[in-house]
């Protein structure tokens, strides 16, 4: 009798795991609340395949921060990624796809839209934004800071080119309840960049205060 308990509770384990494997899950898309947007990585990491990453200290992108998660956003029309996002050995690679205009945020949770209460950043300590950054081809892109409804602003195009250049961002009176801590992007009317497959690289971002000193966000937990 144990023994066919025992078969039955196999069978049982085996019939669960099949049962989940043909569910059709919620995927990263229909999680969102905007549709503009989704998620392509996890906090201070991830890849092209939306994987989660580890904390900031562990990776080129962050130079003291302790990470954030990558939000791409999507075309409002199409409904497609405007880029891929993927951290490799020599920073974090945007590729830049074919929507005519690419967008992402570095946000405390990219899953949770700013109508839905999400955590966000203290930003009033930090003055400045500096990170290394170059591309596949000479051109630029738009840096800007996120305030509580997401909307970029204060947006500042930089020229890239394709060595390694240190860029500085100067905030325009940052908030105590910001959605991200930068956003960046790239818009035709601004003359940026926004040529498929192009690939911008960004690495050692880093805050500092009025006094240049290196500081950090903090979160509103």
């Amino acid at each position: 009798m144990k023994k066919m308990l025992k078969v039955l509770a196999a069978f049982a384990m085996i019939a669960m795991a099949i049962s989940f494997a043909g569910c059709d899950m919620a995927t990263e898309d229909e999680l969102l609340e905007d549709p503009k947007k989704t998620t392509t990585g996890g906090t201070g990491g991830g890849g092209n395949s939306g994987g989660g990453g580890g904390s900031g200290s562990s990776s080129l992108l962050w130079s003291s921060f302790d990470g954030a998660s990558m939000q791409v956003w999507k075309g409002e029309y199409s409904g497609l990624l405007t880029a891929d996002l993927d951290e490799t050995d020599e920073g974090l690679e945007i590729t830049i796809k074919d929507e005519g205009w690419w967008g992402m945020c570095f946000c405390n949770d990219a899953a949770v839209g700013a109508e839905s209460d999400p955590v966000t950043f203290d930003m009033s300590k930090v003055a400045k934004i500096s990170f290394e950054a170059k591309a596949s081809k000479n051109g630029s892109m738009w840096v800007a800071q996120s305030p509580k409804n997401s909307k970029p602003a204060n947006t500042k195009s930089i020229n890239l080119t394709t060595s390694f250049e240190t860029k500085t961002y100067t905030l325009s009176n940052p908030g105590t309840d910001c959605y991200g801590v930068l956003d960046l992007g790239g818009d035709p009317n601004l003359g940026n960049t926004v040529e498929s497959d192009v690939v911008i690289t960004i690495k050692n971002i880093k805050f500092l205060d009025a006094n240049g000193a290196e500081t950090t966000p903090s979160r509103n937990e």
